[in-house]
């Protein structure tokens, strides 16, 4: 399957074939690997390529993915074929409704950047949460009022867990 990685604003393709299970040929760019993947906890994944070992957790947040590592982490997007070609097209998605902001690992609200009642705009911080010792801003994926606020800074969160809602 080919794939768009959206890496610090730079674009990178990507195509991935399972070979057999667990392995993969990756192509990224004009590099070529094989990879052995396990899965080795709900959020985390050991990886084996040229017998060199690489750990992460990898984690949903809206639209981005949280990839956590030994050196820290790092956000991408990806896309595959179908909303690649929509996002050509000039078509970018929208988000409307309510939409709830959940905690993409466990971690420790460091600090809210908003209350209740205040307007936000599309990809504005909202909250840092601290995981893994990295400080990660969530950004709000859409613009809204928040409604909802369900955490305070210094509270513990679990993956999954509601932090607050834009509607």
């Amino acid at each position: 399957m080919r794939y768009l990685a959206i890496l610090d604003g730079n674009e990178h393709e990507i195509e991935i074939e399972e070979l057999a299970a667990d392995s993969f040929s990756i192509t990224f760019g004009k590099n070529r690997f094989e990879a052995d993947v396990r899965r080795v906890g709900p959020v985390s994944f050991s990886v084996l390529v040229d017998n060199r070992s690489f750990d992460f957790d990898v984690a949903r947040d809206g639209e981005e993915t949280v990839v956590a590592s030994r050196t820290g982490s790092t956000r991408l997007t990806v896309a595959d074929a179908s909303r690649r070609t929509a996002r050509a097209a000039g078509k970018p998605r929208e988000i409307s409704g309510r939409v709830e902001i959940k905690s993409a690992m466990p971690g420790r609200v460091v600090n809210l950047l908003v209350a209740v009642g205040d307007e936000v705009k599309a990809g504005q911080g909202i909250v840092v949460v601290e995981a893994m010792k990295m400080e990660n801003e969530v950004k709000a994926p859409k613009a809204g009022k928040v409604v909802e606020i369900k955490v305070a800074a210094g509270q513990a969160v679990e993956k999954g867990q509601l932090m607050l809602v834009i509607e």
